[in-house]
């Protein structure tokens, strides 16, 4: 039987590890693994013994809190089997670190859960007609409300011959997030995004239909793993070209990047706990605020304000509360 050091190094690359992860769980549950692809009930979990498929168990399958059903990106538990193509059963899903969600469409306010166990997202948009400010800042706001810190990815650089009056439009709205402008016809300029991944860590890539997500990770993976279409030329519309989530490990165990099927729009789930715990440097001074409802946005006195303001670091996380604020406010 593989010992527990065997097995923390065999899942270390996955993202397994003893901050998050007691390995007392290595015991409770001797098959472990994470999700790296979800086909309605059906799952392709990766494991310290190689891939394996998995399913929902029939309580599961009825159970009215989807926020808990597993997803990519989790961690789980799996039953063991007899028969080597059988499908395992997902007998739990392990705690997640992060989560990113969005508000589910209609008029209903719930969550939908998309991936889990996140290190950074990687917010992508084109820089072609797909080139919407608006619509960059919500994607950056699904970020941060999910206590997550963001990078932007400004694909095809070759189509633009404005780059730098765009950079400039978008200075307003980053707020400290980190923009790289990306041509695939270099692979070089994905080098400096690249350098936020490390092995284990985790990230998530998210923009509208059409931007080039899944070339980018095409272009990481050394590989067509992901299918692609060309856009309508007429109008620079994406097609929802992938339709599924799906875990990658970069070459090397240079970290993961999960690809996601393309959002005609942002909407923003507000996830408290999580703001408060990304925002915790600058809320720990709440209670010195000289209004006990304080929103700390522009009230004279504030002792949060004050606080980001004395360094660029803590005034930019005080500039993407601030919105944060602002835009569920607006909800």
């Amino acid at each position: 039987m593989t010992n527990q050091r065997d097995l923390f190094t065999s899942l270390a690359p996955l993202g397994f590890d003893a901050e998050h992860y007691d390995s007392k769980l290595l015991v409770q549950y001797p098959l472990i693994g994470r999700i790296t692809r979800q086909d309605r009930q059906r799952f392709s979990v990766m494991t310290a013994d190689g891939l394996k498929r998995a399913s929902l168990t029939q309580g599961q399958r009825f159970d009215k809190n989807r926020g808990t059903l597993p997803i990519v990106g989790d961690w789980v538990a799996l039953a063991q089997t007899t028969k080597d193509d059988e499908l395992h059963p997902i007998q739990t899903v392990l705690p997640r670190v992060s989560v990113l969600s969005r508000r589910a469409s209609g008029d209903a306010n719930l969550e939908q859960t998309l991936v889990a166990n996140l290190d950074l997202i990687f917010v992508v948009s084109g820089l072609d007609q797909n080139f919407n400010i608006n619509r960059i800042e919500r994607f950056l706001a699904m970020a941060w409300s999910c206590g997550l810190p963001a990078v932007l990815l400004l694909s095809k650089v070759d189509q633009c011959t404005d780059v730098d009056t765009k950079l400039a439009q978008l200075k307003p709205i980053l707020r400290g997030t980190p923009v790289y402008p990306v041509n695939m016809l270099d692979p070089t300029t994905l080098f400096q995004p690249l350098a936020h991944l490390s092995t284990g860590r985790c990230a998530a890539m998210i923009g509208s239909s059409g931007v080039g997500k899944s070339t980018m990770l095409n272009q990481l993976l050394g590989s067509n793993h992901m299918a692609t279409q060309p856009v309508r030329a007429f109008d620079d519309k994406g097609r929802h070209t992938t339709t599924h989530r799906e875990l990658c490990l970069l070459p090397d165990a240079k970290g993961l990047i999960i690809d996601t099927p393309g959002m005609r729009e942002a909407q923003i789930w507000f996830q408290e706990a999580r703001i408060q715990a990304r925002y915790a440097e600058l809320l720990r001074v709440e209670e010195q605020c000289r209004f006990s409802d304080c929103l700390h946005l522009d009230d004279p006195g504030c002792s949060v304000r004050a606080q980001a303001m004395r360094q660029k670091d803590t005034a930019d996380l005080w500039q993407q509360y601030r919105r944060l604020i602002e835009l569920h406010d607006a909800t």
